[in-house]
């Protein structure tokens, strides 16, 4: 049988750049209510340990909500319908919705096919909630949350919103706001200079260090800097849109340029390099691309640790991710040479 496609296969997608300190709190709560990753984050986890232990008790009581129920995934979904400038803002957004609406807005987006069960769900038609819920059985918390979603208390939902966002935001966000604000700014300037010399296939790799390929139903990527989960990039879904919420770049956390400071990317991929492990890695990758499992195997090696060496490798543009398989990127260590002779030369 021969088969004629007329089918539109999608070439490429639209990049678009957005940061807020709001982000910023609402990544801060995901990470804090997830302890199995504070290991694995540039700050110690001790650090970490010792700054949730001397967060007010009200706090704890809604972060601990939160990480029973992922709010914080409810809370990120609700930040991309307006450009909220500031808490009072976002706080008045979320009183003023119906409360269908609200269901609605903060039930996972799935995809496409989805969308109508996600509409009839918010309505408490139990048979679509079900469907949803098949849809997304094998994530991690997907299922449950929509589950909560559907047959929590509303009104205490939104008391809960306003009291974990108040509570970080004034016990944690509030006493490095400016720093963080000027690191995420000159972040997307960063990115913004990229934009106009680089594809948005090399942007989304350099950045977020996903090797993302066109796809159908998406038309455009959002870049989305953090500080606060470096290394870490979080993925997410919105209609005809993939998020990536993605580490900044070494070069933004610094705001003076001191013509004796290595470039920071130089210093990463060295430090990236400088390690056996990291090098068996790199080899292993350069013959050929493999996951996780495999990867583990041949080293000899757990399966956090790894995935830890994978992450830095990552971070450092040497090593990218399609899916669930791990390769060297193709600019892995291209321009190396002439990054090290223009800092030498550099006055």
């Amino acid at each position: 049988m021969k088969l004629l496609n007329t089918s539109f296969e999608r070439k490429s997608y639209e990049v678009e750049l957005k940061h807020s300190i709001l982000f910023e709190c609402v990544l801060g709560i995901a990470m804090i209510t997830y302890p199995k990753l504070h290991d694995q984050l540039e700050k110690p986890k001790m650090e970490w340990d010792h700054i949730r232990y001397n967060l007010s008790e009200s706090l704890t009581a809604e972060l601990q909500y939160c990480q029973e129920h992922n709010t914080w995934k409810m809370l990120l979904q609700l930040l991309h319908e307006e450009n909220f400038s500031s808490l009072k803002d976002l706080h008045g957004f979320i009183d003023n919705l119906p409360d269908q609406h609200l269901k609605y807005l903060i039930l996972p987006y799935l995809d496409q096919t989805q969308d109508e069960n996600r509409l009839k769900a918010s309505n408490g038609d139990a048979e679509s909630e079900n469907e949803m819920i098949l849809a997304c059985k094998e994530h991690a918390f997907f299922p449950q949350m929509i589950h909560f979603i559907c047959r929590c208390d509303l009104k205490e939902l939104r008391n809960h919103f306003k009291d974990i966002t108040i509570g970080w935001y004034g016990e944690f966000i509030q006493k490095q706001e400016l720093e963080m604000s000027s690191i995420l700014k000159r972040d997307q300037k960063e990115k913004e200079h990229w934009l106009k010399n680089q594809s948005p296939q090399e942007i989304v790799l350099h950045a977020a260090g996903v090797d993302y390929k066109p796809e159908p139903g998406i038309t455009k990527v959002l870049l989305i800097p953090h500080h606060i989960y470096r290394p870490w990039t979080i993925q997410a879904n919105l209609e005809e849109t993939k998020v990536f919420y993605y580490p900044v770049s070494n070069n933004s956390l610094n705001e003076t340029a001191d013509p004796y400071e290595p470039p920071a990317q130089l210093v990463q991929r060295f430090k990236a390099i400088g390690d056996e492990k990291r090098l068996r890695i790199v080899k292993l990758l350069s013959e050929k691309e493999r996951t996780l499992k495999e990867l583990t195997a041949l080293l000899g090696m757990g399966k956090t640790t790894v995935h830890h060496h994978l992450s830095l490798l990552r971070s450092a543009g040497i090593v990218k991710v399609t899916g669930a398989y791990y390769s060297v990127t193709e600019q892995a260590f291209r321009g190396i040479e002439t990054q090290i002779e223009n800092y030498l030369e550099r006055s």
